[in-house]
Formats: C-alpha cells, structure tokens, sequence
C-alpha cells in the first residue's frame, strides 16, 4: 500500500514562479474560479446589508472593495473586510450614491422629454444626445468612483473625484463592455423569469461589482499614479 500512499501525499505540481502573470480575460477566469465561492457569500451578504435600503451605498462599495481585494488576489477574510469597508466609508459611499442616484433619475426624466422634442425640431437633438451619453457614462463613473474610494485611501474627495473621472476618460471600452455583460445578466433574469428567480440571490450583485470593478480597475490605478506625480 506504499504507492497508495505515496501517491496521495506526493508534492503538488505547485506555481511556477517564473510563470507570466495572468492579464485581461485570463486574469478574470482565474479569479472567478478561485474565488467562486466567496462570490456566492458576498451576494447574499450584499443582500442581507440592503435591508435598511438606506445602506445600499456603502454596502455596494463594501462589495467592490472586496472584489478589487480578489481581483488583486490579496487574502480575502470576507465577513471582516465587507464590514470593515462598509464602516469606513459610509458617509462617502451613501453621499455619493445620492449624487449619481440623482443625476441618473434626472437623465432618465431627461430623455424622454428631449427625444420627443428632437421629433420635432432638430435643435434638440443636441441635447438630446448628451443626455444619452451622460445616462450611458454615469454607470462607469459610479462604478469608479467606488473603485477610487477602495484604491485611494487617504485622498481627499476632490482627488477621488478626479482619479474616477480620468479612469473613465482613459479606459472607456473595458467598463462599457462590462456595463454590457451586467445588463445581459438582469435582462436574462427577465426573460427567464420565474425560472431565473434565483439569479440575483446567487451571482448577479456580487458578479456585476467584480466585472465592472475588473474594468475600471487599471484606468484607477492610471489614475492614482498620475495623482502621485502632481504630489
């Protein structure tokens, strides 16, 4: 029986340390099967802290900040870091959760109003398609205005704000094809319901932060680093 045990106690082929680091899809595979199950957990977590509704801002930052953490392959202690996030910033997170809650409803009041008008006169179809690209942009900015606020730590707001903005200016395409992928996700819910009831309690939040924080993760870290070389 010494084969048998051999065999079940040999050495594992283990990691080549000279081995490239995964980059781009490769990189999002490797954390979507690494971190599968914690992903599970911090969606009904994410869940379980919306309850007051109140809190829907900071625990989607929470929820970002751990995904960044998985993205960037650190050691994830999911119920203490989701928490500890969630506290640290709150104020920041709810804030501006508000600003962006309001400037999408106002787009979205926006919108119709403008297309309606453009129907009928051509001078409106200016504003008209800004106010799509505003709706199209503010998921992106929010998106890295919460990855700045989990990158950034110590800055001031206004450093947040400009690190979010330039990540966006900088790398537009990876967070519109997230943007993409995560409504795919809700619009299959929809089509598939009721047999999709459970996609939202299983993977869509905590999915939706981990590809969006993905996409504008580089364009943050672009952004920090140029914040660094004014200092």
């Amino acid at each position: 029986m010494n084969w048998v045990a051999n065999f079940y106690f040999r050495e594992g082929p283990g990691i080549d340390k000279d081995a490239p680091k995964p980059e781009g899809l490769r990189l999002l595979g490797a954390v979507l099967v690494r971190e599968w199950w914690d992903l599970l957990r911090l969606n009904v977590l994410f869940i379980a802290a919306c309850l007051p509704l109140v809190t829907v801002p900071a625990a989607y930052f929470a929820s970002v900040s751990v995904c960044v953490a998985m993205i960037e392959d650190r050691n994830v202690y999911l119920w203490r870091d989701f928490w500890d996030a969630f506290r640290s910033r709150f104020w920041a997170a709810t804030l501006g959760g508000v600003v962006f809650a309001a400037a999408g409803a106002l787009a979205w009041l926006a919108l119709p109003a403008y297309a309606a008008e453009a129907r009928s006169n051509l001078v409106f179809a200016v504003p008209f398609a800004l106010v799509l690209a505003v709706s199209v942009l503010l998921p992106l900015l929010a998106s890295s205005f919460l990855v700045s606020l989990a990158k950034a730590k110590g800055r001031s707001a206004g450093q947040v704000i400009r690190i979010s903005a330039l990540a966006v200016l900088a790398r537009p395409l990876p967070g519109l094809a997230a943007l993409s992928v995560v409504g795919a996700l809700w619009l299959a819910h929809i089509l598939f319901y009721p047999v999709s009831v459970f996609l939202p309690v299983l993977v869509n939040f905590s999915l939706g932060a981990l590809l969006m924080s993905f996409a504008m993760l580089k364009g943050v870290e672009l952004g920090c680093s140029q914040a660094a070389r004014k200092q």
